[in-house]
């Protein structure tokens, strides 16, 4: 068990073991089916050429998907906050003689550090959820797009059952605050949590598993933030790429159960937003 003295910091919930981003990209994972479905009909519908389209990974990580793209022979960029986690694909790349300014660090106000309208096509995948300002994001996706660009993000809705980081039901339907620090004790107490930091004393993994919740989630309303987005200029579009996604799991689901297991999918579990400038 690790003990720790009161001078010295709980690590970041982030650093546990088994997350990939805390170590050397040695084969870029590629990213999920849909994203790369979603790709291929951008270049189908808007140009046929893979290098025509200059596309961003927000919250991109150590850059797998940018590598990915790169490999494929996209023109592509990615951004994140964590320095680490782009010196790790920084170093990936300029091994394989690729520019490792393709990945850059968000500035310290959250803005990104490229110019306007700059990409033809944007993706985040599990950011939103992480997103404390979501009018900032919003105004710098819009910022950066290109006029006519096209984007996707893909987030864990507000009311997925279990917490996809924790690995604990329900504790992020609660208001922050001691009722959400209680759910994460009982989860923990329960063994309804994700095994991580157990070398640490019980009273530490709470603050560790607590303070993730607190300061590194923010659970919305699908429609709140779709009307974020869409205050800044970007049309959305929800309902079809929900459903496209739920044909990709339940590939025998009749056409008329569609609309409800797309409604379902996108409160419940992931929500699937297309947007357009």
């Amino acid at each position: 068990m690790t003990v720790l003295s009161h001078n010295q910091a709980l690590p970041n919930f982030a650093e546990h073991a088994e997350d990939t981003k805390n170590h050397a990209i040695e084969t870029p994972t590629a990213p999920q089916e849909y994203v790369q479905r979603y790709l291929a009909r951008q270049i189908a519908d808007r140009c046929g050429d893979w290098n025509a389209l200059r596309i961003i990974d927000i919250g991109c990580g150590r850059g797998d998907t940018v590598a990915w793209l790169r490999a494929q022979g996209w023109d592509a960029y990615g951004i994140d906050i964590s320095p680490d986690y782009i010196e790790r694909g920084r170093r990936y790349l300029a091994a394989g003689g690729d520019d490792p300014a393709r990945l850059q660090v968000m500035n310290a106000d959250f803005s990104y550090p490229f110019p306007d309208n700059m990409f033809d096509v944007v993706l985040s995948d599990q950011v939103i959820e992480h997103v404390a300002d979501l009018d900032l994001f919003a105004a710098e996706v819009a910022r950066i797009s290109a006029p006519g660009a096209y984007g996707l993000h893909i987030w864990d809705a507000k009311w997925r059952p279990v917490e996809s980081h924790l690995r604990s039901p329900f504790v992020h339907w609660l208001p922050k605050g001691p009722l959400r620090r209680a759910a994460v004790t009982a989860a923990l107490r329960c063994g309804l949590a994700a095994p991580y930091f157990t070398q640490f004393r019980f009273a530490d993994r709470v603050e560790i598993f607590h303070r993730f919740s607190e300061d590194e989630t923010f659970y919305r309303s699908l429609r709140s933030s779709i009307a974020t987005l869409q205050r800044h200029g970007l049309r959305c579009e929800a309902r079809l790429t929900a459903q496209d996604k739920i044909g990709l799991r339940l590939p025998a689901a009749p056409k008329a159960a569609l609309p409800l297991l797309g409604w379902l999918y996108r409160h419940m579990f992931s929500a699937v937003v297309e947007t357009h400038k």
